[in-house]
C-alpha cells in the first residue's frame, strides 16, 4: 500500500490486487478450439471507510482508517468453437475480488470516496478445450470525496 498526501489529481492511497485462477467454458458452450480474444470491465460493488483502534507513530497520533472495496472483474472470451462450422461463441464470467487497505489519517468512517481501478496487466491462455488461465493485475486508487 502507498500513501500520498497533498499531490493533486493523485490517488491518496492506492494498492494492488491479483485476480488469479482458472475459467471453464460453460456445460451449455461448445468447446474451445482455439481463444480468439477478451475484454475486460471492473465494477465496485462496496466501498466503504472504516474505523479501527490503531493510531499512527506521529506527533500528534493519526487514527488509521481501513477501506473496504469488493468489486467484479466481468470478463468476455470470444472462441471459435471446436465444432465442424467453427461458429465463433463467447463466454461471460464474472470473478469477485475484494481488498483491504490502511489509510493513516484517513476521512471519518461513512466518508465518500472515489475507488478508480487501473488495468496493469491482462492475460488469459487456454489450457484446453474447456478451461482457460487468468491472470489480472489491477491498481485501486482511493482518494476521499465525491471524485466520481
Amino acid at each position: 500500500m502507498q500513501l500520498l498526501r497533498g499531490i493533486a489529481g493523485e490517488p491518496e492511497i492506492w494498492d494492488e490486487l491479483a485476480i488469479n485462477h482458472n475459467l471453464t467454458i460453460p456445460d451449455h458452450k461448445p468447446q474451445m478450439e482455439r481463444l480468439l480474444g477478451y475484454k475486460v470491465k471492473y465494477e465496485i460493488t462496496k466501498a466503504a471507510v472504516i474505523a479501527t483502534p490503531l493510531v499512527t507513530d506521529d506527533i500528534p497520533p493519526l487514527p488509521i482508517r481501513k477501506v473496504i472495496v469488493v468489486g467484479l472483474a466481468k470478463i468476455i472470451t470470444k472462441y471459435v468453437a471446436d465444432v465442424p462450422n467453427q461458429q465463433v461463441h463467447g463466454a461471460h464470467f464474472e470473478e469477485p475480488f475484494s481488498k483491504l487497505l490502511e489509510w493513516p489519517g484517513g476521512p471519518a468512517p461513512g466518508s465518500p470516496i472515489c475507488v478508480e481501478v487501473l488495468e496493469e496487466h491482462v492475460q488469459i491462455h487456454m489450457l484446453d478445450s474447456r478451461h482457460m488461465s487468468k491472470v489480472i493485475v489491477i491498481q485501486l486508487n482511493i482518494t476521499g470525496g465525491n471524485n466520481s
